[in-house]
């Protein structure tokens, strides 16, 4: 029993990640090429961007199992980008109609959905997230509104969300970046004092997650399905439980005014995200309530052969198997700037702790027998 519990408490520690090289769509690892990771589900599915070479159209991709491919038309002229993805395939993003890549989002941005082949235009704005019920969020531009304003998308209808703050009708803008299965949606809206507040809605409510009088800016980026929520407050890393918010505190050796942001969660409470800034090099961390942040630099498998190859600069998603995504620089080729996935590699010691414990309870139950 000892064995088992101590193989347990092994397997709990933050694992070791490897590296895959996602590369792009129609030129996996050809120079010049980039591409960057979005979301994943639980499936292992990752969504994103691809660009095959400098000065083309920027296309929205899904990587299954590793290998790329494009999604909607190919050969389609604009900008498109994959935001989320859910359990089901159902993938959301947006497309920029602006010749140049440069307009506004109100006159240029529509949001879709892609599932099974099929492309949905959701009309104008963007699809940020959505959830295993399919519903999708981000925000929408609706006639005569001076501002954009958080949406839900639910089979293929637009609900505008309320607004938290008072501001004038040019002011009271709203944006929502995801949603859980319960239905709970987080973003950031004008505050009274007219700065970014992180804002919660659930049972047809906005609640302002910080103090409605709290001049600071603040932004909530997701939700995992027990509503712990994360973002940043006063550009550092922030977790909101029951109300409660917690700073996720800093790294060794950088300084704690140093700016942070957490990006994403997970159902295990498991958060990615980034710190530095103000003069210092971004660095992606892993936050867990029992080991507190840690740079991703630090879990990658030694004998890794891309891990001398790589320079994290966004970590944007993490699934429940704690499979991360994000862009990163990878030095090969020249450099190229390519989407990838870390991929937790269980340590031989802890197999065979596992493997011990199971075998020493296997011993005792036939002995009891």
């Amino acid at each position: 029993m000892a064995i088992f519990i101590a193989s347990t408490s092994v397997s709990a520690a933050l694992p070791l990640y490897r590296i895959v090289d996602l590369g792009v769509v129609d030129g996996q690892f050809s120079p010049n090429s980039a591409s960057a990771a979005a979301s994943i589900n639980n499936s292992g599915q990752v969504v994103g961007w691809s660009q095959v070479t400098p000065g083309t159209a920027r296309r929205a991709s899904v990587w299954q199992n590793g290998a790329p491919a494009e999604l909607g038309l190919p050969d389609f002229e604009y900008n498109r980008f994959a935001t989320s993805v859910n359990d089901s395939g159902v993938v959301v993003g947006y497309s920029d109609f602006s010749p140049l890549g440069n307009g506004s989002q109100m006159d240029s941005f529509h949001a879709r959905a892609w599932h099974q082949g099929q492309v949905t235009d959701l009309g104008q704005g963007v699809a940020k997230g959505v959830n295993n019920a399919a519903q999708i969020v981000g925000h929408s531009y609706s006639a005569g509104a001076q501002a954009p304003q958080a949406t839900i998308w639910q089979n293929g209808t637009a609900t505008h969300l309320a607004s938290i703050g008072t501001a004038p009708n040019a002011f009271a803008y709203s944006y929502a970046n995801a949603i859980n299965d319960a239905g709970q949606v987080v973003g950031y809206s004008a505050g009274p004092d007219f700065s970014d507040h992180a804002t919660l809605w659930q049972n047809g409510q906005a609640i302002d997650l910080v103090d409605p009088m709290d001049w600071g800016y603040s932004y909530a980026y997701d939700i995992n399905n027990h509503g712990a929520v994360v973002g940043s407050k006063n550009d550092q890393a922030i977790i909101w439980r029951d109300g409660l918010a917690f700073n996720l505190g800093t790294l060794a050796g950088v300084e704690p005014d140093a700016l942070s942001s957490a990006n994403a969660i997970n159902d295990a409470g498991q958060v990615v995200g980034w710190i530095g800034g103000n003069g210092l090099e971004r660095r992606p961390f892993l936050w867990t309530a029992e080991s507190g942040m840690v740079d991703i630099d630090s879990l990658i498998d030694p004998n890794d052969p891309l891990r001398s190859l790589v320079s994290f600069d966004s970590v944007l998603d993490i699934n429940n198997k704690g499979e991360i995504v994000g862009g990163a620089l990878f030095r090969r080729n020249g450099v190229e700037w390519h989407a990838y996935m870390l991929a937790p590699v269980p340590e031989p010691s802890t197999w065979g702790l596992v493997f011990a414990g199971l075998l020493a309870l296997g011993i005792a139950a036939r002995r009891k027998a």
